[in-house]
């Protein structure tokens, strides 16, 4: 395992279809939790969502580096 670090949500994420990016109604990650995440071997960031599945919420080698992410998280 890579590098640990310590992400805040900043705002309601939800799923996304993978064909069309739009958003489903089941909430991912909640506004203003912390979620831990840790970097794998292919600059990946992972975490866990509220129920308990593995995302990749960011990629590089930082997460400042997604664009993703930065809308929807912040280091902690």
């Amino acid at each position: 395992m890579g590098k640990l670090e310590l992400f805040q949500c900043i705002r309601d994420v939800f799923e996304e279809d993978p064909l069309t990016g739009s958003e489903s109604g089941r909430k991912l990650f909640k506004k203003g939790n912390f979620y831990p995440a840790y970097q794998d071997d292919h600059d990946n960031w992972v975490t866990v969502d509220d129920e308990g599945e593995q995302h990749i919420i960011a990629s590089g080698e930082t997460p400042i580096e997604d664009f993703w992410f930065l809308y929807r998280f912040r280091i902690a």
